[in-house]
């Protein structure tokens, strides 16, 4: 089996190295909160639930089983504790992923359309064309294309199976390439 830099680094914040610890939280914290947008727009909920993740991880530390994708572990885990969080919140009643689904224009991604489309109007026309996506459907391009995950692993982030996951995928696709050829 191959060892990568992500269990290295997990392994060193397993045994209690807080710059291990340190250096996932800087380079994943980000990420995560950009990828929280996208599962609901309370902006508190987020943080909260990124601040929880970390002081369990921390707590946890010699108790958790290895990984070879710390952005998948961390992604998944602050989906679960996200909607842990809304459930237990008193103050806020369940309400679908619709309601908290954040347009795109914030994305980092951003930067990543505009170094392959060679106009302002192009790169407009794409994001406005995400923005219209069904929430499953974005989410799941997301994180498919943006945050270089697997269909699995999407599928396991978003609590689906890996069929759901790559037909939802596949529609996104499609949506997309639809309405990017109505405009041409």
């Amino acid at each position: 089996m191959e060892v990568n830099a992500d269990s290295i680094l997990w392994e060193k914040f397993k045994r209690g190295d807080r710059n291990a610890f340190r250096e996932i939280y800087n380079h994943h914290a980000p990420g995560l909160l950009n990828y929280g947008h996208k599962v609901t727009s309370d902006t508190a909920l987020i943080e909260d639930s990124i601040q929880d993740l970390f002081v369990e991880l921390w707590k946890s530390g010699g108790r958790l089983s290895g990984t070879t994708s710390i952005k998948f572990y961390l992604f998944r885990a602050l989906r679960w504790k996200i909607n842990r969080n809304r459930n237990n919140s008193h103050t806020n009643e369940m309400v679908p992923l619709d309601g908290y689904m954040t347009l795109l224009t914030d994305a980092p991604y951003e930067e990543f359309l505009i170094q392959f489309l060679d106009s302002e109007f192009q790169v407009q026309h794409v994001l406005d064309n995400l923005k219209k996506l069904p929430v499953r459907q974005r989410e799941a391009i997301n994180l498919r294309y943006f945050h270089n995950f697997g269909n699995e692993e999407v599928a396991q982030i978003m609590g689906i199976t890996y069929n759901s996951a790559s037909k939802v995928i596949r529609a996104g696709l499609r949506n997309l390439k639809h309405a990017l050829k109505k405009a041409v």
